[in-house]
């Protein structure tokens, strides 16, 4: 049994949510305040200790209107009933999957209520909602000062009010008949079946303060805890039981000594009459806590040769952090093995685990989440294996790509039709890597996983070619600006600079559609024209050649090919013989003077834009091949042109003789106040403009109507 799908509603960024959960681990990236930790919050205040605790500012922006809309209408006389359906709500709805085989579904089994045999999914509604019975608490506010702002004083009410009136309701729903429900009483029912784990990303493992490098060590008492309970395995049971004979037997020892000296201590109560024949004389006794002595008095040290062993807080944080993740999965599987009826999924968040780790440590962490699972059910022979599934928020390209494209879960944000509202989509690549090639699919993530390019984590990102492009990008950025104002300066946005090649830039494009990641790609005309070459049989070939601009005939570019022109497409045809065959329909070519002549508006597509060589000068015909050539023609007064010929031939000619690394090089650290290329200009400032808005998301169907409230269906 797993989580298969879940969906978030009202909550902070996650207004309307869905995500697939991978059976073993799901990656989620995407930039900064995306929605990441939300997700993970969601659950806590769902599943953490004390009940659900929800403040006003956790309802989403964009529902939080409706505690005013539904004010109005019970000021306006509407029925209670319908002021409870106005009102704004927090829901999880998780969708779990199980075996058709399966004879015991354990603590799902309340919530299977279909009977549909060749089912095998069941839903669980969780919702943070108000209760007809405390309505009138949300409105019982005391009338606003006679300036006061009156919407802003019924939130300010709101938020002690909110607890009183809103708590928990649980229901099941039927997979195949979502008007079938079964409500529960509490969440216990959701407790034993879902059991959270959290590895929060702020872990405390520096030194800001005495005393936080013990982090480590302090997690000896958890486990102890754990270990002690009836219900834990009986090899714990027994080590816990060693360790609490050991820890009597110094107690005993310290008090046949020690004990008598500490009453030597007490003050001289003699001399003010006490105590008295008729008081009871006061005798020290030392006891000693076990789960006390390991949290508070155990600490992790590092083995030394000569015996001098280092403190936890000497070693690396890296290592401290990795250590610290992997001894709280122990926690969390040894509190899983030791409740007396054991949940149906084991969920535990993992947030940043990159932090401190070098970055192969970091590839190897994600890589090597099931093998410890393995490990550590392992030490149970006999029973089931660890049955949990891992949720990893990361900002490491590292982690990220190393994992497989299926388990990737893209959060972004975009901004609503209500100003200044944004709420998060997620971009699920189990479903929408199916709009990319197998071939490229399989192309895109071997390219990622040895470039850790950072696709999912930038703003706004920029394809070149080569190297000379990719080491003079900040400087192209950096003259650019200069004509620039404010926040559009390329400086003050985080733009990554990816570089792919000229043949396999074309294969990004559908990932850059999907992920709606705003894009400039730099590539080069590479102009070229057919020669004749003898073969070996004496006949002649025809192959393209490079040559300048001039004498060019069509591009050899393919970022440029598949641009403008569609790929070939196979069609089926029917053979005078009756067997069924493939043809292939050509490719349109454009000539280069096509491809020249096409207009800014061409050159953008969605989220992408494609610059290559344009003249300089605006209705000239001298026009660069490469990017060589263009700083050579949009820097005349460096590059001084004969003129004898055509002047981009005569570029062509000059930057021949370039070392491309050496130029580079040159115009990146060197040469002041130069000329960046038009195309490249013309480009970054298309780049530096808000990007569109992203897609809206298809609206997701809803598994069910929300339930009432239980005193609803009562009254």
């Amino acid at each position: 049994m797993r989580i298969e799908k879940v969906r978030v509603e009202g909550f902070r960024l996650l207004e309307d949510l869905e995500i697939m959960l991978e059976p073993a681990a799901t990656v989620i990236v995407g930039r900064n305040n995306s929605g990441k930790t939300s997700l993970t919050d969601v659950f806590d205040r769902f599943a953490g200790e004390g009940g659900p605790k929800f403040r006003l500012e956790d309802f989403s922006a964009g529902i939080r209107t409706k505690f005013v809309d539904a004010k109005s209408l019970r000021d306006a006389g509407g029925s209670a009933e319908d002021v409870l359906a106005a009102l704004p709500k927090i829901a999880i709805t998780l969708t779990f999957a199980y075996e058709k085989a399966a004879t015991d579904l354990g603590p799902l089994s309340p919530f299977v209520i279909d009977l549909d045999a060749t089912c095998t999914t069941a839903i669980v509604r969780i919702e943070y909602a108000a209760s007809l019975a405390k309505l009138d608490q949300l409105f019982e506010a005391p009338p606003p000062d006679k300036d006061e702002n009156k919407v802003r004083h019924f939130y300010r009410f709101l938020r002690d009010a909110l607890p009183a009136a809103y708590s928990t309701q649980v229901t099941a729903i039927d997979p195949t008949d979502p008007s079938n429900q079964r409500q529960f009483d509490g969440t216990a029912a959701v407790a034993a079946l879902v059991q959270c784990g959290f590895v929060r990303a702020q872990r405390t493992l520096d030194h800001a303060k005495q005393g936080d490098t013990d982090v480590i060590g302090k997690l000896l008492g958890t486990l102890f805890k754990t270990a002690s309970s009836s219900t834990a395995a009986a090899a714990d049971q027994d080590l816990a039981a060693k360790l609490k004979v050991s820890v009597d037997s110094i107690e005993q020892g310290i008090q046949a000594g020690f004990d008598e000296m500490l009453k030597g201590l007490l003050p001289a109560l003699s001399v003010f009459g006490f105590p008295s024949l008729n008081d009871t004389e006061l005798h020290p006794e030392t006891s000693l806590n076990v789960e006390g002595l390991l949290s508070d008095h155990t600490k992790i040290v590092y083995e030394s040769a000569d015996g001098v062993h280092l403190p936890e807080g000497y070693n690396g944080l890296g290592t401290r952090n990795l250590i610290y993740m992997l001894l709280q999965l122990e926690s969390f599987h040894k509190a899983y093995r030791a409740k007396p009826a054991r949940p149906g999924t084991h969920l535990v968040f993992i947030e940043e685990p990159e932090a401190h780790l070098h970055p192969q440590m970091q590839e190897v962490f994600i890589n090597q989440l099931s093998e410890a699972v393995s490990k550590l059910s392992e030490k149970y022979p006999n029973e089931p294996a660890w049955n949990v599934q891992f949720v990893v928020s990361t900002h490491s390209s590292h982690v990220a790509n190393a994992a497989p494209f299926d388990a990737v879960r893209y959060f972004l944000t975009s901004p609503t039709a209500a100003a200044g509202i944004r709420r998060t989509k997620v971009k699920d690549f189990k479903k929408g890597a199916t709009t990319i090639p197998a071939e490229d699919r399989e192309f895109l993530h071997q390219y990622m996983t040895l470039t850790k390019c950072d696709l999912y984590f930038a703003d706004k990102a920029i394809l070149v070619e080569g190297t000379t492009e990719r080491i003079l990008m900040p400087r192209f950025c950096e003259i650019v600006d200069r004509g620039l104002v404010g926040d559009a300066k390329l400086a003050r946005q985080y733009v990554t600079t990816v570089e792919v090649g000229g043949a396999y830039a074309h294969r990004f494009y559908p990932l850059l559609d999907f992920l709606e990641l705003k894009t400039l790609i730099i590539t080069d005309l590479d102009s070229v024209e057919p020669e004749e070459r003898p073969t070996k049989k004496g006949g002649t070939k025809t192959v393209w050649v490079k040559c300048p601009l001039a004498r060019g005939q069509r591009t050899s570019n393919a970022a440029i090919t598949a641009w403008f022109a569609p790929p070939a497409k196979k069609k089926e045809t029917q053979a005078g013989d009756g067997v069924e065959q493939e043809k292939v329909e050509k490719k349109t070519v454009l000539t280069l003077a096509e491809i020249v002549a096409k207009k800014d508006g061409e050159k953008i597509s969605g989220y992408r834009r494609i610059a290559y060589q344009v003249p300089e000068v605006q209705g000239s015909k001298v026009c660069a091949r490469s990017y060589e050539d263009a700083l050579v023609l949009a820097n005349p007064d460096r590059f001084p042109l004969p003129k004898e010929e055509d002047e981009a031939t005569e570029a062509w000619e000059i930057a021949k003789d370039f070392s491309k690394a050496d130029t580079a090089l040159q115009f990146a650290i060197v040469e002041k106040d130069w000329i960046v290329p038009r195309y490249i200009r013309e480009g970054l400032i298309w780049l530096s403009e808000p990007p569109p808005p992203p897609a809206e998301a298809p609206p997701i169907e809803p598994e069910a109507p929300g339930p009432a409230a239980p005193d609803a269906v009562a009254a």
